[in-house]
C-alpha cells in the first residue's frame, strides 16, 4: 500500500476520533428535527439504511432522479464519485460504464463488462443495448469497488442496480410530458390499480413515447434522420401479489427504438491521406470534411438502426420464520439491426482506386479508375438472449448473526453479423496523371471484411456471506463465492473455427464495521473480483485470459449538526492483474479491436460525498472522486518490430477520468400559494480522458483525447399545484446550458491514416409537466 494512502487513512481516522464528542451530541437531537432524509438500499441483498451499509454505495430515490433530470442510463455520469458513462460512435445504445477507472469500451458480444448493470437484481449480460431510456425507476444504486461475493463475476469495478417502481397500495394515475429543442418531446402515462378488492393483488402499467431530432445537421438527410435522432416506444407492466408468508413480483418490459448513430467526424487526417482526398472536388466529388472542433453539419450516408428489447423478471419470497427464501428469475431478449453506419462523416468523396490484388502476390496493379470512396462504414446485425436464476436464503441465527446463502445460474446466446468497408490509401512509386489538371501521388484500395459468429456463455456459482455482531456496535462480515464459466464460439468469418474455454474462480470479501455513535459508521473492507476470459472474434488472436482485482478500502459514513450535514468518505487501494484491454489493429483484414491481457496495474484513490441542509429551504450536495492509476506492466506487440515491448510508462488508462467532481444546489420554497417552487443547478467536471491505451498502432491517440470539461445544468420547477384534487407539476430545464463543446468518444483507425470523434450534446432546454390523480 502506498505511503500516500496510509497517510490519508491515518489522517481520516484522527479526524474521526477528534469529532466523536460533536457526533455524540448530534445523536441526542430531537427526533422531529428536519434533516437529511434516509434512503433504504438493497446493496447487500437485504433492506438497509444507506448510512448503515458498510460499503461504498451511492443511492438516489425517485425524487432525486427527477430533480437531476435523469431520463436514460447515459445520464448516470454525475450520479456517483468515480463513475463515468459514455456511448460508442457505432450506436447510441452501446453503453460503457467505468467505475474507479475500470471499464470496457468494446461492445463485442464475446467479452464481458467489468462493471455489472442490473435491473431489479437481474444482470444485463451485454453492454450492447444497455443504454436504454429509463422508464419507471424507484431507485438507483451505484456500488463502487469489486462486488464478487454477492453480485458475482464481471463486477470488479462495481455494479449499478436500477430498481423499478412497484405497484402502489392505492389507485394512482400519472401523466408526464416534456417538450424541448431539437424536436424533443416525451409522453409517459402510468396507472396503479391499487390493492384489487383487498386480495393482495396490485398492478402498475407504464407507457412511454420519446423522440428527438439529431443535434448535428446531416446535409444528406431531413432533421428526423440527423445523427443522434431517435424515436422510442416502451411499455412496462408490474404485478405484485402478497398473501401471508408469500410475496410475488412480476415485471415485463418491452421497447422499440429507431435511431441514427451519433455524429462521428474526422478530426485528424494523415498528410498523404489528406492530399489524396483533396483531389476529390477536381474529380467531380465532394471535398473532405474534417475539423478538430465540433462541426455543425457533416455529410453522412447512414441508415436507420432498430433496437428491440423484451424482458421478464420474477421475484418470489417465502417467509420461513427464521429465514426468507427468495428466488430471482430473469429472461431478456435484445436485437439490433444497423442498416448502414457511416463512421467517417464524409459522403460523395471520389478518388483513383485499384483492385485489391495489389496487396498480395503477384501484386497486380489493376486500375479501377475514379470511383466513389467509402473511408469506413459498417453494417451490423446483433441479437442476444439470456436466462438467469438465483436462489437466496436470508436469515438470522440468534440476535447477533445474519447470513445470505445463494446459488446462481446464467445462460446466454448471442450472435453478430458485421460487414465492414474501408479504404486503404498507399503511396504510388510514380505520380499518376488523372486529368490534364489532376495528378495524384497515392492510390486507394477499397477493402471489406466480415465478422460472423455465434457465442454461447454459461455460468454457475454458489456463495455465502455472514455478519456477526461482536458487540452492539462492532461487526465483522465475511463472504466467499465460487464461479465456474463456460464459453463457446462458433465462427464463420473472418475465420472458420469452433473454440471452447472454461474458467473458475473463488472470490472473497471481508469487512469490519464499527458504529462509533448513532450518527457515525466506520468500516474497513477487502474484496476480490474476477472477470471471465473470452474470445477475439475479429482477430486471429483467438482468446484472452480472465483478469483479477484485489481491493482494500476504508470509509466513514457520518451525519452532523442535527442531521443537517452528511459526510461520507472512502479511501481505496487495488491491484489488478491480467488486464483485458482493447487495441485497434487495422490491416488487410479490416480495422479490428482486439482484446489483450496487458499486464498489471495498481490504483489508489479517495471519494467524498457531501450533503448539507444549512437552512430548511436550501440543500447543497457534492461528490468527488480521485483515482491515481499506474500500470506496473503493459506488454504490447510492436507491429514494426514484431517484438513485445513494455510500454507501462507511456500507456494510458481509457475513458475513466482521473478526477470527477459534481455539485448541486437546490432551493425549495414551500410557502407559495400556487405550489412549491424549486430552483436547482447542477455542475459536473471531468479531467482529460483517452480512448486507446497506447500510441502503438494508434498514433493519434493523444490528438483525439477528450480535454477536461465542465457542464452546467439547471431546473426551475413548481410542484404541488392543486387542480381540483389532482396534483400538478411544471418545470423548465436546461442541460449543458453554456453549450460546452466536448468530446464523448474517439477512434484512431491507425494504419488507415485518420481518426475521429463524437461530441457531447450541445445546449438543450425544454419544459416538463406532470399531472397525478
Amino acid at each position: 500500500m502506498s505511503m500516500k494512502l496510509r497517510y490519508f487513512l491515518l489522517g481520516g481516522a484522527a479526524l474521526i476520533f477528534a469529532a466523536r464528542p460533536a457526533l455524540a451530541q448530534t445523536a441526542d437531537a430531537e427526533e422531529g428535527s428536519q434533516g437529511i432524509a434516509d434512503i433504504v438500499v438493497t446493496a447487500q441483498k437485504r433492506a438497509e439504511n444507506l448510512q448503515s451499509t458498510p460499503i461504498a454505495v451511492t443511492a438516489l430515490n425517485a425524487e432525486m432522479i427527477r430533480d437531476k433530470g435523469i431520463s436514460s442510463a447515459a445520464d448516470l455520469t454525475a450520479v456517483a464519485p468515480s463513475l463515468s458513462v459514455t456511448t460508442s460512435p457505432a450506436s447510441s445504445t452501446n453503453m460503457q460504464l467505468f467505475i474507479r477507472g475500470i471499464g470496457d469500451i468494446d461492445p463485442i458480444l464475446t467479452a464481458d463488462s467489468p462493471v455489472g448493470l442490473y435491473v431489479d437484481g437481474i444482470i444485463l449480460g451485454r453492454a450492447a443495448g444497455s443504454a436504454f431510456d429509463i422508464l419507471d425507476l424507484e431507485r438507483i444504486e451505484v456500488l463502487r469497488g469489486p462486488q464478487g461475493t454477492l453480485y458475482g463475476r464481471n463486477t470488479i469495478g462495481g455494479a449499478v442496480n436500477l430498481i423499478t417502481a412497484k405497484p402502489a397500495e392505492d389507485f394512482h394515475a400519472t401523466l408526464d410530458g416534456s417538450a424541448g429543442n431539437y424536436g424533443y418531446y416525451n409522453l409517459k402515462a402510468s396507472v396503479d390499480t391499487g390493492n384489487i378488492a383487498n386480495t393482495g393483488l396490485k398492478a402498475r402499467m407504464t407507457y412511454l413515447h420519446r423522440q428527438r431530432n439529431g443535434y448535428v445537421d446531416d446535409v444528406n438527410a431531413p432533421s428526423h434522420r440527423d445523427p443522434g435522432a431517435y424515436v422510442l416506444d416502451a411499455f412496462r407492466g408490474a404485478v405484485s401479489f402478497e398473501s401471508g408468508i408469500f410475496k410475488l413480483d412480476y415485471g415485463f418490459d418491452l421497447s422499440r427504438r429507431e435511431s441514427y448513430a451519433p455524429a462521428f467526424q474526422l478530426t485528424v487526417i494523415r498528410p498523404d491521406v489528406l492530399e489524396y482526398l483533396q483531389a476529390s472536388p477536381a474529380l467531380g466529388g465532394n471535398a473532405p470534411v474534417y475539423s478538430p472542433e465540433r462541426l455543425a453539419s457533416i455529410a453522412l450516408n447512414q441508415g436507420k438502426m432498430t433496437d428491440r428489447v423484451t424482458g421478464h423478471t420474477v421475484t418470489a419470497e417465502l417467509d420461513l420464520g427464521a429465514a426468507t427464501l427468495r428466488s430471482l428469475t430473469g429472461f431478456r431478449r435484445w436485437s439490433n439491426r444497423n442498416a448502414q453506419d457511416d463512421l467517417d462523416g464524409n459522403s460523395g468523396l471520389v478518388g483513383f482506386t485499384v483492385s485489391p490484388e495489389v496487396l498480395a502476390p503477384p501484386y497486380t496493379f489493376n486500375p479501377l479508375g475514379v470511383n466513389e470512396l467509402d473511408l469506413f462504414s459498417t453494417q451490423n446485425r446483433r441479437r442476444q438472449n439470456q436466462f438467469s436464476q438465483e436462489v437466496n436464503l436470508l436469515g438470522n441465527i440468534g440476535d447477533r448473526f445474519e447470513y445470505v446463502l445463494g446459488g446462481y445460474y446464467f445462460r446466454e446466446h448471442s450472435k453478430e453479423y458485421n460487414p465492414q468497408n474501408f479504404l486503404l490509401i498507399l503511396p504510388s512509386p510514380v505520380p499518376i496523371p488523372l486529368t490534364p489538371d489532376v495528378t495524384v501521388n497515392s492510390f486507394g484500395v477499397q477493402l471489406s471484411s466480415l465478422t460472423d459468429y455465434d457465442h454461447y456463455n454459461k455460468s454457475a456459482a454458489a456463495f455465502a456471506q455472514g455478519t456477526f455482531e461482536l458487540t452492539d456496535t462492532l461487526s465483522v462480515t465475511g463472504g466467499v463465492r465460487y464461479t465456474h464459466d463456460k464459453k463457446h464460439l462458433v465462427q464463420r468469418a473472418p475465420f472458420v473455427r469452433d473454440l471452447r474455454a472454461s474458467y473458475e474462480k473463488v472470490n472473497y470479501a471481508f469487512s469490519v464495521d464499527w458504529q462509533a455513535t448513532p450518527s457515525m459508521l466506520l468500516y474497513a473492507r477487502t474484496a476480490s473480483g474476477y472477470k471471465a476470459g473470452g474470445f477475439n472474434a475479429r482477430s486471429v488472436n483467438s482468446g484472452f485470459n480472465p483478469e483479477s482485482l484485489t481491493s482494500y478500502e476504508a470509509g466513514i459514513k457520518s451525519d452532523w449538526l442535527d442531521r443537517r450535514l452528511r459526510v461520507n468518505l472512502t479511501g481505496f487501494y487495488a491491484t489488478h492483474s491480467d488486464l483485458q484491454l482493447q487495441q485497434l489493429q487495422a490491416g488487410s483484414g479490416g480495422a479490428s479491436s482486439v482484446t489483450v491481457n496487458a499486464g498489471k496495474a495498481r490504483y489508489w484513490g479517495i471519494e467524498a460525498e457531501l450533503t448539507a441542509k444549512p437552512v430548511e429551504p436550501l440543500t447543497l450536495g457534492a461528490n468527488l472522486g480521485y483515482t491515481n492509476r499506474k500500470y506496473k506492466q503493459f506488454l504490447i506487440l510492436d507491429p514494426v518490430t514484431d517484438q513485445y515491448v513494455d510500454v507501462k510508462d507511456s500507456a494510458r488508462f481509457m475513458i475513466g477520468a482521473t478526477t470527477t467532481i459534481s455539485a448541486y444546489a437546490q432551493l425549495d420554497i414551500a410557502d407559495l400559494e400556487i405550489g412549491r417552487l424549486s430552483i436547482r443547478g447542477d455542475y459536473d467536471y471531468r479531467t482529460k480522458i483517452y480512448y486507446h491505451p497506447t500510441t502503438v498502432g494508434t498514433p493519434y491517440n493523444d490528438q483525439i483525447a477528450g480535454a477536461p470539461r465542465s457542464l452546467v445544468n439547471g431546473r426551475i420547477s413548481l410542484t404541488d399545484i392543486d387542480l381540483n384534487g389532482a396534483k400538478a407539476e411544471l418545470a423548465l430545464w436546461g442541460k449543458n446550458i453554456f453549450d460546452k463543446k466536448y468530446r464523448l468518444f474517439g477512434i484512431d483507425f491507425g494504419s488507415l491514416g485518420f481518426a475521429g470523434n463524437t461530441y457531447g450534446e450541445p445546449a438543450t432546454y425544454g419544459v416538463d409537466f406532470r399531472i397525478k390523480l
